[in-house]
C-alpha cells in the first residue's frame, strides 16, 4: 500500500464511529478499513465479530476464505505450499514456515472459522489436516505441554471443527496409530486420576469424540484452562445434554412404513444438518411482510394479522430452519416434527439456548400427521418430501392440513442440478461402498479423480452426516420443473417464486423480462435447461392454496 492509500484508509476509518457491539456491518466496514491500512491482526479481529454477529455470512463461504487469506499472508503461503504436495506429507517446517506455529494459531479469524461452522474449502481442509498432524506429532512427545494460551486455544478450537465435521478429515495408518496410543494413555490417566497435558486432550479431541471415551465424565470434574473449557462443553456436556432430551420428546404418530425406518435410523445416526451458530434475528415480521419483500411483484392472499398463525416444519432435522422460522414470523406457533430423536434432541437444546419459546418438537412420520387433527395456516417441507417414498403423495398428505388459503414453502432436488451426485451414488453404490465414516473418507478422496468431481464444490461435501446425505441417503428423488408444475395445476396451488440468489434472479429477468411476476414455469424450466446449477441447492418456493 503506498502512502496516497494508507492516508485514504486513515480517512476512512476516521469517518466510520466505532461499531456498536452487536453491529455486524459495522464491524465489517472497520474490518476493510483495517485491512487498508495494514492492521491485519486488528482487521481479523472485526471480522470474526462480524461472522459471530452474522453467521448467514458463511453462506458465502469462498468470500471468507478470501478473507482469511488476505488477513493472513502466512496462512496463505501455508495453504499454497501445501495444495502444490497434496496428497504428500509435508515436514512442519514446510507446513509452518520459518514463523512456526504460533502466527497461525494467534489469528482470531481462522479460530472464529474453525470453532464458528464445518470448513467448505478444499484446499483449508487439507492444511488444517496437515496442522492436525503437526499437532499430533507435538503431544505426542514426552511432556508435551504449550505455554501459550492462543496456541491451546487454535488446538481446541480445531478439535472443535473435527467434532462438528465429525471426523472428516483424512489420516494416515501411522497419524491414526499415534492418536489411538494417546487416546489410551487419556483413558489410562482418568482411570487411574493422573493429570493430563491440556495438550493432549485438545489434541485427542481432534480424532475422537471426548464422549466416547471410558470416563469421560470425570474430565468435567478437573479444572482446565479456559479453552479446554469450552471443548468440554461442546464435546462432553452437550451430547449428555441431548441424551437426556431424548427421553422428553413427545411421540405424535406410529413410525411404521419401511422407507420411513430407514431414514429414521439414517438421522438417528448421523444428525442433520450440522450447524452451530444460528442465522442473525431479523424478525419479528408478518409472513406477509416477508413474502412482499421476497416477491415484490408476486400475487397472493394476504393471511389474517390479527391472530397467532400456525406454522408446521415437516422434517425439522437438528431444528435450524424451524428456529429461523419461528424467530422471524411475528405471532408464530411453530410445531416442528422429524422421525428422529437425535437430531430431536440437538434441535431441542439450541432452541433453549438461544431462549426459542414457539417451537413445540415432537417425533412423527410426515404421512401420519392427519391424525393429529391439527390444521395449518402456514406448512414448511424444504428437504423431506424427496426422501419418502412417493414424494406426492407426502405433499398430498400436507396439504390435507393446509387451511384454505394457506401457504407452503417447499424444497425439492433438481433433476438437472444433482446430474453428477446421481452419478457418482450410482458409482459408490456399484462398488458395494458403504455408508460408514471410512468409506465416506475414501469417497470424498477418490471423487476428485473422477469426472464427477465437481461434487467436491456442495457444502455437503465436507462433513461425515452431510455427504452421507448428499451419496448415501437411503432413499433419494429427484424432480423437475415441469413435474412441479403438473403438480400444482392438479391441486389448484397459486406458484408465488422461487428462492434464489440475487444473481440468478437478475439473469432469470434479463432472459424473460415479460414475466415481471417471475412465476412462469415453463421459462424457468428453459432457464434450467440453458442454466443447469441454478437449483443445485434445491428447488425452494413458496405455493398458496387457492
Amino acid at each position: 500500500m503506498n502512502r496516497q492509500q494508507r492516508r485514504a484508509a486513515q480517512r476512512q476509518q476516521k469517518r466510520s464511529p466505532a461499531p456498536k457491539p452487536n453491529d455486524a456491518q459495522g464491524h465489517n466496514a472497520l474490518a476493510c478499513a483495517l485491512l487498508q491500512q495494514g492492521k491485519l491482526h486488528e482487521a481479523a479481529e472485526q471480522f470474526a465479530r462480524a461472522l459471530v454477529l452474522m453467521p448467514e455470512l458463511f453462506d458465502q463461504y469462498p468470500a471468507v476464505v478470501a478473507t482469511l487469506l488476505n488477513v493472513n499472508p502466512i496462512i496463505r503461503a501455508g495453504v499454497e505450499r501445501v495444495a502444490r504436495a497434496w496428497p504428500a506429507e509435508l515436514s512442519a517446517q514446510d507446513v509452518l514456515g520459518p514463523g512456526g506455529l504460533a502466527p497461525i494459531a494467534s489469528d482470531p479469524l481462522l479460530r472464529c472459522m474453525l470453532e464458528s461452522a464445518t470448513v467448505r474449502d478444499l484446499a483449508l481442509e487439507r492444511y488444517l489436516t496437515s496442522l492436525r498432524r503437526i499437532i499430533l506429532e507435538i503431544a505426542v512427545r514426552p511432556a508435551a505441554s504449550v505455554s501459550d494460551e492462543s496456541m491451546l486455544a487454535f488446538c481446541c478450537g480445531l478439535g472443535r471443527q473435527c467434532f462438528i465435521n465429525e471426523y472428516v478429515f483424512a489420516a494416515g495408518a501411522e497419524e491414526m496409530a499415534n492418536a489411538d496410543r494417546l487416546r489410551d494413555a487419556v483413558v489410562a490417566a482418568l482411570a487411574a486420576g493422573q493429570a493430563i497435558a491440556p495438550l493432549i486432550l485438545a489434541a485427542v479431541a481432534a480424532y475422537f469424540p471426548l464422549a466416547a471415551l471410558p470416563g469421560s465424565e470425570l474430565l468435567l470434574e478437573r479444572g482446565w484452562p479456559r479453552p479446554l473449557r469450552g471443548l468440554l462443553e461442546q464435546q462432553v456436556t452437550e451430547p449428555e445434554q441431548e441424551l437426556r432430551l431424548r427421553d422428553q420428546i413427545p411421540r405424535l404418530t406410529r413410525i411404521e412404513s419401511a422407507v420411513s425406518l430407514a431414514v429414521k435410523e439414517q438421522y438417528e445416526e448421523n444428525p442433520y444438518p450440522r450447524w452451530v451458530l444460528a442465522p442473525s434475528n431479523r424478525g419479528p415480521v408478518h409472513v406477509n411482510t416477508y413474502l412482499r419483500r421476497q416477491f415484490p411483484a408476486a400475487s397472493f392472499h394476504e393471511l389474517a394479522t390479527d391472530r397467532p398463525i400456525d406454522i408446521l416444519v415437516a422434517g425439522c432435522g437438528t431444528g435450524q430452519q424451524a428456529i429461523v422460522t419461528a424467530r422471524l414470523l411475528a405471532n408464530a406457533r411453530v410445531l416442528a416434527v422429524d422421525l428422529s430423536l437425535a437430531s430431536l434432541a440437538y434441535a431441542t437444546r439450541m432452541s433453549r439456548a438461544l431462549g426459542v419459546r414457539n417451537i413445540e418438537y415432537g417425533q412423527a412420520d410426515l404421512l401420519e400427521l392427519p391424525a393429529l387433527g391439527r390444521t395449518l395456516d402456514v406448512i414448511e417441507a424444504s428437504g423431506v418430501l424427496h426422501h419418502l417414498a412417493d414424494p406426492m403423495a407426502g405433499w398430498r398428505v400436507l396439504l390435507s392440513m393446509l387451511r384454505p388459503g394457506g401457504l407452503m414453502h417447499i424444497g425439492l432436488y433438481s433433476k438437472i442440478a444433482r446430474e453428477q451426485i446421481r452419478a457418482a451414488r450410482v458409482c459408490f453404490a456399484g462398488e458395494g461402498r458403504r455408508p460408514t465414516p471410512s468409506d465416506i473418507r475414501r469417497c470424498r478422496r477418490e471423487l476428485l479423480d473422477t469426472p464427477m468431481k465437481s461434487v467436491a464444490s456442495y457444502a455437503d461435501y465436507f462433513s461425515i452426516s452431510e455427504c452421507r446425505d448428499l451419496l448415501f441417503h437411503v432413499q433419494e428423488h429427484q424432480l423437475t420443473i415441469a413435474e412441479i408444475g403438473a403438480f400444482l395445476r392438479e391441486h389448484k396451488l397459486q406458484f408465488i417464486g422461487f428462492e434464489l440468489a440475487p444473481q440468478a434472479l437478475a439473469n432469470y429477468r434479463s432472459r424473460f423480462p415479460q414475466d415481471s411476476a417471475m412465476t412462469d414455469l415453463n421459462a424457468w424450466e428453459a432457464f434450467e435447461a440453458q442454466h443447469p446449477t441454478t437449483f443445485a441447492g434445491m428447488y425452494q418456493f413458496w405455493v398458496q392454496r387457492l
